[in-house]
């Protein structure tokens, strides 16, 4: 899907100031609930709002000058490792101009010891970053390439060590929406990045302490409406909800919570395609973290 990177040795500088920023330019709640407690001494506080911020592992690359370093921030590349990788070794991937604050979908990934992001064109691949562990980065132009023509860096840049911060979900939803246009992210990889919200959420609502014998798993059946807002939940087991105080207790909390997640990680156009789906709420891997 991606073009091989080109020649990194002897890569020519050429000054042409905003040619990032032209291109990416161009191509680019619910109620809280009460406090519960139960006759085994659990108390379940308000449930938290929503998963709002996600991890996003970062590069920030400067103008490359060899006596003023870092002195001129161009734009920040990055990816969401808390996100399944997609075809092989694909990742979500961001890119983020500094002049204009505009972000766009950069599909990333690794080759070797080098980081790549893709963008552009119906099968991303007219543009090209590259950074390598020295810092040293690169953006490549490859529209209109002819075969087995080698291409320049357009801009180089100093690129700073990675690192990880938090970014809020709603302050990346077109990046989300994005997710169409990306050749072979098909709806398991939709439902694997619904599956990792809810965790989330459901870790984030889950008591911090051990106080029940038993933590059992929870299968819950989960309904979307056509604006990719939960609007219900249905317990598989009713017989064992009804029946197993302990079930109850996880059941309730793992619903409670997926039902605050509001800001889902899908395209809304992509909503009915996961109008509905299933899955198991496990206790222990919270408790072992």
């Amino acid at each position: 899907m991606f073009l091989v990177s080109l020649g990194l040795s002897n890569c020519i500088t050429t000054q042409e100031k905003s040619a990032v920023s032209e291109i990416v330019t161009d191509t680019f709640s619910p109620k809280k609930s009460p406090d519960k407690e139960t006759k085994l001494g659990l108390t379940q506080n308000k449930i938290k709002n929503d998963v709002n911020k996600y991890k996003f592992t970062q590069w920030k690359c400067y103008k490359s000058h060899w006596l003023n370093k870092y002195k001129q921030l161009i734009l920040t590349v990055g990816y969401f490792p808390e996100f399944q990788k997609f075809e092989q070794n694909n990742r979500i991937g961001m890119l983020e101009l500094n002049d204009t604050k505009s972000k766009k979908l950069a599909i990333y990934s690794r080759k070797g010891v080098q980081h790549f992001w893709n963008w552009g064109g119906k099968n991303f691949n007219n543009y090209q970053i590259i950074i390598h562990p020295s810092g040293n980065g690169w953006f490549y132009d490859f529209q209109n390439t002819k075969p087995n023509e080698q291409k320049k860096p357009r801009e180089t840049y100093d690129c700073k060590p990675l690192q990880t911060i938090s970014i809020a979900i709603n302050d990346i939803g077109n990046v989300i929406n994005e997710l169409n246009e990306v050749p072979n992210f098909e709806v398991k990889d939709l439902i694997k990045n619904l599956q990792i919200h809810m965790l989330k959420c459901f870790k984030l609502n889950f008591p911090t302490t051990k106080v029940l014998k038993n933590y059992p798993t929870v299968t819950l059946q989960i309904f979307i409406n056509k604006d990719g807002v939960v609007k219900k939940t249905n317990f598989l087991n009713r017989k064992k909800y009804e029946t197993d105080m302990e079930y109850k207790i996880i059941a309730d909390i793992a619903s409670k919570a997926v039902m605050s997640c509001s800001h889902l990680p899908i395209p809304k156009s992509k909503t009915g395609l996961s109008k509905n789906f299933i899955m198991d709420f496990n206790s222990n891997f919270i408790l072992e973290n």
